[in-house]
């Protein structure tokens, strides 16, 4: 019997592999634009908002919650969009990771995904104004 050990042997493809879902990408900047700003909270507590704009729309976002804790901001909240979603986090003191990526909605790869980002950004805003409160407490506690 011959001794095949030398063959090299070809690597079939798996066809019956799934191919890795194509996820939501927002346009660069440029050419989109970007923008940062914060809404004050309490004389310590702010909301940091990222907006990229393209087309006359809001095609990434986030909303991030900080607490000035002995003159360092900490980030105890934040809703964004990332990997073809958008989700919340949330945070505790000790820099444990609370919530990690509890979704919201899902963005589509292509139709209608500007409008499911745009549409999204002033839910997550609100969601983050009136809940502020609780996520500080829940971070104090932990």
């Amino acid at each position: 019997m011959a001794n095949n050990s030398n063959k090299r042997r070809s690597k079939l493809v798996d066809m019956g592999a799934t191919p890795p879902k194509a996820v939501y990408r927002p346009p660069n900047v440029p050419p989109a634009e970007q923008e940062v700003f914060d809404i004050p909270c309490s004389e310590q507590d702010l909301l940091r908002v990222r907006l990229r704009y393209y087309r006359n729309k809001i095609v990434d976002f986030a909303v991030m919650q900080l607490t000035s804790d002995y003159d360092t901001w900490e980030e105890l909240a934040r809703i964004d969009c990332c990997g073809g979603t958008i989700h919340r986090h949330l945070f505790g003191r000790s820099g444990t990771v609370l919530l990690d990526h509890d979704l919201i909605r899902d963005i589509p790869e292509r139709d209608g995904a500007w409008d499911v980002v745009h549409d999204s950004y002033e839910g997550a805003l609100d969601e983050m104004q009136e809940k502020w409160e609780d996520n500080l407490r829940r971070w104090r506690c932990g």
